[in-house]
């Protein structure tokens, strides 16, 4: 039987989950994001959303899986109208997580601090993005507080200033220390929780995890890591008893307004509309996507095999070794 594993590469090393005391419905979300998966339940609309608020980054990092695969028209940010449509429809439909990033880093964006604010204003529980630290300043820190920002992840590598730049090329390691260590005194000069903070690092063969924990963990809340994913070099053709969770729990808009079900399919091959032509509803219930979750039900076939056609039925995450960040 084909078996759909939630968070499968993700691992809380120390603090407390930036999940934890929440409200009454953020915890039937959060029960929800583990069991519809693994049940094969699905929800009418999805119940989180990737926003790619831009494909633009400050980094050059030597790991990065995503944007060398960008050819330079691909690069762009949404339009802020585009993204109030998608939040307007996720209000209706009881959408609960947004996360406000896929590909780049969405501190470039302008109207960052905006749109944090307009998805708080239209009632989503969870809103948060993925940072590279070099833009978090205490000015910006304070503006995302001030719009709601549930809670923010840094990724870092490592507790090495000098092996952390070698990897992060345009990164400075004391200078993101000094960004998440000032947004903490914001935080406790307000007498708040939030944003939670979590630092996070891909988990590479020579790192020191030990150290990594015990370093990071006075200066964030919850410090994690989670799996290296060689993207340059995909395997096809697999067949096996596993499914991607991500078909029950979320959909990816990238900053034109494409749509994948899958926020690792950075090459595209899979896209099942554009925003700017179609609702969140209408490409959450595609005859493409939906035809791979029915592919995988208990009383179907158990294993599906990728082709290079990528059929209409073809479940397409064999590659996909979910890069999610939750």
């Amino acid at each position: 039987m084909a078996n759909a594993k939630p968070n499968a590469n993700f691992y809380s090393l120390s603090g407390i989950s930036v999940h934890e005391g929440k409200s009454k419905e953020y915890a039937e979300y959060r029960k929800c994001w583990m069991e519809n998966p693994s049940n094969f339940i699905l929800r009418e609309f999805p119940m989180h959303i990737d926003v790619e608020v831009t494909s633009r980054c400050n980094l050059k990092c030597t790991f990065c899986d995503k944007l060398p695969q960008l050819a330079g028209d691909q690069l762009g940010d949404m339009d802020i109208g585009l993204y109030k449509k998608i939040l307007d429809e996720g209000r209706d439909n009881r959408l609960w997580g947004l996360k406000l990033s896929y590909r780049g880093e969405p501190l470039l964006h302008k109207d960052i601090v905006e749109m944090v604010a307009y998805a708080k204003a239209r009632g989503i529980l969870d809103v948060y993005f993925n940072t590279n630290g070099m833009l978090l300043t205490g000015s910006m820190s304070e503006r995302l507080i001030n719009a709601g920002l549930d809670r923010i992840s840094v990724s870092v590598e490592g507790a090495d200033p000098k092996e952390f730049e070698k990897k992060r090329i345009g990164a400075k390691f004391d200078t993101i220390l000094a960004n998440i260590d000032a947004l903490l005194e914001i935080r406790k000069k307000r007498r708040i929780d939030f944003p939670r903070v979590r630092v996070q690092t891909v988990y590479f063969k020579d790192l020191d995890i030990e150290r990594y924990k015990t370093f990071w963990s006075k200066h964030a809340d919850e410090v994690a890591a989670i799996d290296y994913k060689d993207g340059a070099n995909l395997t096809f053709g697999l067949i096996r008893d596993w499914a991607c969770p991500q078909l029950w729990q979320r959909m990816t808009v990238q900053w034109d307004g494409s749509v994948s079900p899958c926020n690792n399919d950075d090459r595209c091959l899979f896209l099942v509309g554009n925003l700017k032509e179609r609702t969140v509803y209408d490409c959450w219930h595609d005859e493409r996507e939906r035809g791979s979750t029915n592919s995988i039900k208990p009383k179907l076939p158990e294993s599906i095999s990728l082709d290079g056609n990528l059929g209409k039925n073809n479940l397409f995450v064999v590659f996909f070794f979910l890069l999610c960040f939750i």
